[in-house]
C-alpha cells in the first residue's frame, strides 16, 4: 500500500490539458490540494486556497456530490488564505489518491 501523499498546484494543473473556461481557471489558480489515503477506506484531504467565493461552502458541496462521510473538517483563515482539513470515509468508487484529486478538483472547478 502506498501511503505517499499527492499534491497539486497551479504549476501542475497550468501541465494538463483543460477544457474549462479562463475564468474558472484563473478562479482556481492558488488552489493547492492534497491528498492522503489512511487504510482502506479513509482519506485526509488538505486544501489551501484564496479566501474568496467561500472556498470551504465550495469544498463542502463537492464532497457532499461525491457522497464523501466526513468525519472531521477544520478549516483556518490565515491572512487571505483558507486552509482545511478534512478527514472522511472514501466513497465507493474511488480507490486512489489520484482518483479523489481528480474528483474533487473537476467539483471544485464546475
Amino acid at each position: 500500500m502506498d501511503n505517499q501523499s499527492t499534491t497539486t498546484s497551479e504549476e501542475q494543473a497550468a501541465a494538463r490539458p483543460s477544457n474549462s473556461s479562463s475564468a474558472a481557471t484563473a478562479r482556481f489558480s492558488d488552489l493547492q490540494l492534497d491528498v492522503k489515503v489512511m487504510g482502506n477506506d479513509d482519506a485526509i484531504i488538505r486544501v489551501q486556497s484564496e479566501n474568496v467565493n467561500y472556498p470551504s461552502a465550495r469544498l463542502m458541496s463537492a464532497l457532499r456530490e461525491l457522497e464523501f462521510q466526513v468525519h472531521h473538517a477544520s478549516m483556518s483563515c490565515v491572512n487571505e488564505l483558507m486552509l482545511q482539513d478534512i478527514v472522511a470515509k472514501i466513497p465507493y468508487g474511488l480507490t486512489s489518491e489520484e482518483a479523489i484529486k481528480s474528483a474533487l478538483l473537476s467539483r471544485l472547478q464546475q
